[in-house]
């Protein structure tokens, strides 16, 4: 393979990965995105990527906190704990009382609600 095909190559894939980053990225001005990708990483069990919608100053606590409470549930216990997560949120709009923002689903007939705070004008799941 030439030098000219080699570098084309690179220059096509590093394309790609920069398309799929910016379309996969999700707005933090939006607390109905954040929710979303927040309930959706927890839905797969995947508290790495959950972490990311989490508070910063507290995600890395948290995330050790869940893997630590996951790994201690027994299997029917951790079924009915992820069976309550919607696995297609539909969020409202975000609500504030007493001082709390609220997103609410009601997505396949489960009530599901996170507390959101904005740090720095971004949004992050403050409480799960």
């Amino acid at each position: 393979m030439n030098f000219k095909k080699l570098m084309v190559a690179v220059v096509a894939v590093v394309v790609v990965i920069a398309l799929w980053k910016m379309m996969t990225r999700v707005d933090h001005s939006n607390p109905v995105a954040v929710a979303t990708a927040f309930t959706k990483a927890m839905k797969s069990k995947d508290t790495s990527a959950a972490s990311a919608y989490y508070v910063p100053e507290k995600a890395e606590t948290w995330r050790q906190q869940m893997d630590e409470q996951f790994s201690t549930m027994k299997s029917g216990a951790e079924q009915r704990y992820f069976e309550r997560i919607p696995s297609s949120p539909q969020f409202t709009p975000p609500s504030t009382a007493a001082g709390k923002t609220v997103v609410t689903s009601t997505s396949e007939d489960k009530t599901f609600s996170l507390e959101m705070t904005q740090v720095n004008g971004k949004w992050y799941v403050a409480n799960f």
